[in-house]
């Protein structure tokens, strides 16, 4: 049988995060069959506004054909319009697809109601939410639901990825921020050694006065903070584009790269991460580091299903093995029912 994983529409690094560990968990899962990439839509990976260059892509998805197709992420809102197409082909050739990871958080009722109907008339072979919500909310919809988890958690269960100390032997903390300006982080006791409940953030949603999109190009100009005591900050970028490397570059130790798995290595070796980014937080909990989640968003539902509380103790989240590992065998055995 040939299998294709959707493996490559990275808005940015964290869809490389649960996208690989997925690549990896179906190679685990099912060692007898022909697994390769596919490629995603374009759309969704570029966002093409201008209407007269959006047919103008190769669409190598279109012409890439297997016994199953897997797609994943926060599709769900997307399915009637970039999935749309490559499902309805999918099916009336007499193949399948299927749904891994995802979600529909966001979505709206009306939205909701007629991608539930598609999803009924073309239904996925299998169906697997990373939060609650979703699993709720289409439940309903698709016979062959389950209620999964983000496969972002799953990245040092399915990855390898090596873990590295500085050259100065200091220990590190990440720092990753792409809704306001970093924050100034300070020590609550200035007599105790570093560690994430002890940490004060003075927050700046703003410099001067700017909106935060005009904020943000002056950064550089704010204090360059590159430890905490003895704790180093390494500032992860995890958006690809490689405009405005004032901004990218505003800090020292800021870090980018076009290989999740260097982003995975910092994670690994971290001893905790302060982010308002949902796949950074989830990472760190996946190799055992505590987070603290600096935003609300309905994309924080990956959280709650494992059990991780990022509504109180000032978002810091403290990682479960137990859980991860309960989870991972309990997805991979659903995978295996359906393959």
């Amino acid at each position: 049988m040939k299998i294709l994983v959707e493996n490559t529409v990275w808005r940015n690094v964290g869809d490389g995060f649960y996208q690989n560990a997925l690549f990896s968990l179906i190679k685990q899962a099912c060692p007898a069959h022909d697994i390769f990439i596919e490629e995603g839509p374009v759309q969704r990976a570029f966002n093409i506004r201008m209407n007269r260059i959006k047919n103008n892509p190769f669409q190598l998805m279109d012409h890439q054909k297997a016994d199953i197709h897997i797609f994943s992420g926060p599709i769900i809102p997307q399915i009637l319009t970039n999935y749309k197409q490559k499902i309805i082909n999918i099916i009336n050739r007499g193949d399948q697809y299927v749904l891994i990871s995802v979600s529909a958080a966001g979505i709206s009722e009306p939205l909701r109601l007629e991608t539930g109907q598609f999803l009924k008339r073309y239904p996925p072979l299998f169906f697997s939410s990373r939060d609650e919500d979703t699993y709720f909310k289409f439940k309903d919809f698709v016979g062959n639901i389950f209620n999964g988890i983000c496969t972002a958690f799953l990245v040092d269960k399915t990855l390898d990825i090596d873990k590295f100390e500085l050259l100065n032997g200091r220990p590190f903390f990440i720092s990753s921020f792409y809704q306001e300006l970093e924050p100034v982080y300070k020590m609550a006791s200035l007599n105790r050694e570093v560690n994430i409940e002890d940490i004060d953030l003075d927050r700046k949603k703003t410099f001067i006065g700017l909106p935060f999109d005009y904020a943000r190009h002056l950064n550089f100009f704010r204090p360059q903070q590159t430890a905490l005591n003895n704790y180093e900050i390494i500032r992860v970028h995890q958006d690809f584009s490689t405009h405005y490397y004032h901004i990218k570059f505003s800090h020292p130790n800021s870090f980018m790269s076009y290989n999740p798995l260097s982003y995975l290595s910092i994670y690994k070796s971290a001893a905790f991460t302060i982010s308002d980014r949902v796949h950074a937080c989830a990472v760190s909990l996946a190799f055992g580091k505590p987070a603290r989640f600096m935003s609300a968003t309905p994309r924080a539902g990956i959280f709650d299903r494992l059990g991780f509380n990022n509504k109180n103790s000032k978002g810091i989240m403290y990682p479960n093995s137990e859980v991860i590992d309960m989870e991972y065998d309990k997805l991979t055995k659903e995978i295996k029912k359906y393959f």
